[in-house]
Parts: structure tokens; C-alpha cells; sequence
């Protein structure tokens, strides 16, 4: 299956700078700097969480850790899609917090040199799309790659809000066991 070779190709080999794992969404490609990926999985069940902005799905449970799941196409304003096969879950370490990624597909890891890299046109450039992307990534075949900064795909009041949702759910967690008196028996 094509998520376990890419698995396995983090695993395999060090994670160059110049690599980044390519996904889809939208039918675009998009990348993101393969050494920030901690892994890929398939869809999870997500539990979801009251009063989260719509592109938090919820959060996970990934080997005993919490992981709040963000949704790329809501975050970014895409038409909403269901999951199916191809879905897949990025798992990325965002100021010390896993985050999961929903993407439509996880396609490859490749080698993106400086070289091959351009700014977007200043025509079609926003303070938001600056803050985000990095630049486009031009392939051999004609193929284009919008290339993500991986520590601003998140702004600071995301991070904000997801800490605190991350709180909330490890405090209700922590359920308080009353406390018992041992009884003594007088002798």
C-alpha cells in the first residue's frame, strides 16, 4: 500500500531538509517538509470537542498521547469532501503537541531543491497566503507543488485554542479517586 511505503521511507532513511511529503486536497498538491511528519495513518476515530472552531474535528487517542485532528480542507476554506480510502491523517509536531492533519491523500516523499522552488506571483500574493506558503515547487513534468511552512499552517490563536482544548479534555480525564479511610481494627 502506497501510506506504508511512505511510512516506511521515514523510517528508512534521514529526513532531508530539501524533502517533503506531498499530499492532496482539492486535487492540489501540496508539501510540507517530510522531516516535521512524524507519520501518516489512515482515518481514526475522532471524538469530537464542544465549542472548537469548525476545522478542529476533535482529537485522538495515538498511543496514549491526546492528538487534536484539524481538517485541511476547513481550515483553509476548500469545498468539504467525505473520507474515503485514499483519506489520511498527517501527524506533525506543532510547539510540542502532536496535531493530525486531514488530508484527501498522502502521495509521496520528494526531493525539492532551492533551485526548483519560486515565490508566488505578487498579483495573486495575500498576507495570508505569505504567512503560509513558502513558495511553489516546479517539477520536471509541469507538475506544481505549494510548498507549506509547516510551523504556520497553524496561526498562534489555533495553537491557543487548541492548547486550551487540550486542557480541558486532560481535566476531565483526571477523574479524582474520593479518598478512603482505613478502618482499624482495635485489637
Amino acid at each position: 500500500m502506497e501510506n506504508e511505503a511512505i511510512r516506511e521511507e521515514f523510517e528508512a532513511e534521514e529526513v532531508e531538509q530539501d524533502q517533503y511529503l506531498v499530499f492532496t486536497s482539492q486535487s492540489q498538491d501540496f508539501g510540507i517538509q517530510a522531516m516535521r511528519v512524524q507519520e501518516i495513518s489512515a482515518p481514526l476515530s475522532i471524538t469530537k470537542v464542544p465549542n472548537t472552531p469548525p476545522y478542529i474535528e476533535g482529537i485522538v487517542n495515538l498511543r496514549g498521547r491526546l492528538v487534536s485532528i484539524i481538517d485541511f480542507r476547513k481550515k483553509f476554506r476548500f469545498k468539504p469532501k467525505e473520507h474515503d480510502e485514499d483519506t489520511r491523517i498527517i501527524m506533525v509536531e506543532y510547539g510540542g503537541y502532536p496535531i493530525g492533519i486531514i488530508v484527501d491523500s498522502a502521495e509521496e516523499v520528494i526531493k525539492i531543491t532551492n533551485e526548483k522552488v519560486q515565490k508566488l506571483p505578487d498579483v495573486i500574493t495575500t498576507s495570508v497566503s505569505q504567512e503560509h506558503i513558502t513558495g511553489v515547487g516546479m517539477l520536471d513534468n509541469n507538475r506544481l507543488v505549494i510548498l507549506l511552512d509547516a510551523d504556520k499552517v497553524l496561526t498562534k490563536t489555533d495553537l491557543m485554542e487548541l492548547e486550551a482544548t487540550r486542557q480541558a479534555l486532560e481535566e476531565m480525564q483526571t477523574v479524582k479517586k474520593p479518598e478512603t479511610e482505613s478502618k482499624k481494627v482495635d485489637a
